[in-house]
């Protein structure tokens, strides 16, 4: 495969578990926990989404610097 599509498929699965980890921690805690939308106000709730969205790109780069993709 080209790197450049396996560069892209990356980033879809990147945003994908994005997605899944944004909607599995805003569910935990809004449903489970029973804040309901107040877990929008939460300054933690941010940090852990956050972080998530850091270490999504962060991989995204290392993964474009193993491919040799230089930014």
């Amino acid at each position: 495969m080209e790197n450049k599509k396996k560069l892209n498929l990356m980033r879809y699965w990147l945003f994908g578990t994005f997605i899944i980890f944004f909607t599995a921690i805003t569910l935990y805690i809004g449903v489970v926990l029973g804040t309901g939308l107040m877990v929008f106000q939460f300054p933690d709730y941010w940090l852990a989404i956050g972080v998530i969205a850091i270490l999504c790109m962060v991989t995204n780069s290392l993964y474009k610097v193993y491919l040799g993709r230089n930014v």
